[in-house]
């Protein structure tokens, strides 16, 4: 048990967090040798995985064995590690030999999969019975999964967005991650008792940032006034934590610095760190109506109403397909009608990029641009390159696109002067991705209520819908489809059609 004393108006309190362990030495020993290996072609090549960061949290939080195998049809067609070593030399894996992160991250996630540490020992601790009112907080992801398998009366499942409006006082607040300075100030700041349900990993991140926070206020807590006040004598916490995976840790630093617009909503970090990874894993899913082409993080709808990623969609489901077309642009309105200074910028921005890129498609023609935006970083080929400017797409796909264009129309600029004008052109960017992520979630469980109880929620009601015109809607574009084959088509993405490929990125 930790005992954390603390000030808040004035009066002061304990603040109890007890950590519920995770038998994890396997895990530990698993990420230790990645971290040596990311450590190695770091050292050796000057190579930094990113995206390996991303995938690694994604699974220390998951729960469900579907999130851990998508995750592993994630790094199945991640390039990451190849095309950095070709550019370092022409190297290839096999160079690496027993030292190839790839195959190490590779091996945790089967654990992962093959074991559900995190599930078990969560399960277990909520299946307990308590005279105390306990609130579990899941990501939006697990809430229906955690609603069908813990039958404990005295447990309350709900979202973390729900957290906020919720009565929480005199119960127990059970979380199963913790990622970061956003969770730490968070939990510091709450009167309930508390129960992290964690690796021994991501209780040593919790420690470190206790750590900095005592350093903080230790000469407050010290003083005799203070004793005099509380009553409660100041305890020397531990101190120079070090066993800290240095691949968590950059995970975790680069998520408290993400935008906190749709983290401070929400709080599915997945989300946010699945778009930050470029590879799109995409499958092509043959129904009794038509084929569609599903991101493997895409939303569908059971027939029953339920939301379900795409990834979990199995041969012989019914679902219904929202057209995400058509509903872009609406969610894209609320936003801007919503906070129109931000998404004012955002717009300029959008329309700026779009201007430089038709003028050098003008001027050059297709084959010519895409041999000189190649030469300048381009990553996609010439079928996805003929989307940008146009359509739906409000940015391109990727950030180095982005630069290539900026780069081949300002030829005379400098590397540094470059960056200073996309800066805030990638701000927007990130603005952009992460408002349609929330705005699309919410649209989802709007359309979800609607199905399921012909009700119409907030943003539905903005874009001037009643419960007429939305079955209207339902009936003409969310038909049920019969799920007759599935299959991952990433490797050839780029074969797919101008209008499908305009699709997948909306």
């Amino acid at each position: 048990m930790l005992e954390l004393v603390q000030r808040r108006n004035g009066n002061c309190e304990r603040l109890m967090i007890n950590f519920r362990n995770i038998p994890s030495n396997e895990i530990d020993e698993l990420i230790n040798k990645l971290d040596e290996k990311i450590t190695f072609v770091n050292s050796e090549f000057g190579i930094e995985l990113k995206s390996y960061g991303n995938i690694l949290r994604i699974a220390l939080n998951a729960i469900q064995q579907e999130t851990v195998e998508n995750l592993i049809e994630r790094i199945g067609i991640n390039r990451e590690l190849e095309n950095a070593l070709e550019n370092a030399g022409g190297y290839s894996l096999e160079y690496l030999n027993d030292n190839n992160p790839k195959a190490e991250l590779v091996s945790i996630l089967v654990y992962l999969k093959e074991n559900l540490p995190k599930q078990k020992a969560l399960f277990d601790f909520l299946k307990i019975e308590t005279t105390k009112k306990i609130i579990a907080v899941f990501d939006n992801n697990d809430l229906d999964f955690a609603t069908k398998n813990i039958k404990n009366r005295k447990v309350e499942i709900i979202s973390f967005s729900a957290l906020k409006k919720a009565n929480t006082q005199n119960q127990i607040l059970v979380f199963h991650s913790f990622n970061g300075q956003k969770d730490f100030d968070y939990l510091y700041n709450l009167n309930n008792e508390i129960r992290l349900v964690v690796y021994k990993q991501e209780k040593n991140l919790y420690h470190k940032f206790l750590d900095q926070r005592k350093k903080l206020i230790e000469a407050e807590i010290k003083s005799e006034s203070r004793l005099a006040i509380c009553g409660v004598e100041y305890k020397e916490m531990r101190d120079n934590v070090t066993d800290i995976s240095s691949t968590i840790n950059g995970i975790i630093s680069r998520l408290d610095e993400m935008s906190g617009r749709a983290y401070d909503g929400y709080k599915n970090e997945s989300d946010l760190l699945l778009n930050e990874i470029e590879e799109k894993l995409i499958y092509k899913v043959k129904s009794d109506i038509t084929e569609l082409f599903l991101e493997s993080s895409d939303t569908v709808f059971t027939d029953k109403g339920d939301l379900m990623k795409s990834y979990k969609i199995k041969v012989g489901d019914k679902i219904r397909i929202y057209p995400k077309e058509q509903l872009a642009e609406n969610l894209y309105q609320v936003a801007v009608e919503t906070e129109p200074d931000i998404f004012g910028k955002v717009e300029e921005h959008a329309n700026f990029w779009k201007q430089l890129i038709n003028e050098l498609r003008n001027k050059l023609g297709d084959n010519t641009l895409y041999l000189k935006l190649k030469e300048k970083g381009l990553k996609v080929l010439p079928t996805t390159l003929a989307t940008y400017g146009k359509g739906f797409r409000k940015f391109p796909m990727y950030k180095n696109d982005l630069r290539a264009i900026f780069k081949l129309y300002f030829q005379e600029k400098s590397e540094s002067e470059i960056d200073t004008i996309l800066k805030p052109i990638l701000k927007s960017k990130t603005t952009y991705n992460s408002t349609m992520i929330v705005l699309g979630r919410g649209l989802k469980q709007e359309l979800r209520l609607f199905l399921k109880e012909q009700k119409v929620g907030e943003i539905l009601q903005k874009r001037n819908l009643t419960a007429i015109t939305l079955q209207s809607f339902v009936n003409e574009n969310m038909q049920i489809h019969t799920v007759i084959s599935k299959e991952i088509i990433s490797e050839n993405i780029e074969a797919l059609d101008e209008d499908i490929l305009e699709q997948i990125e909306l």
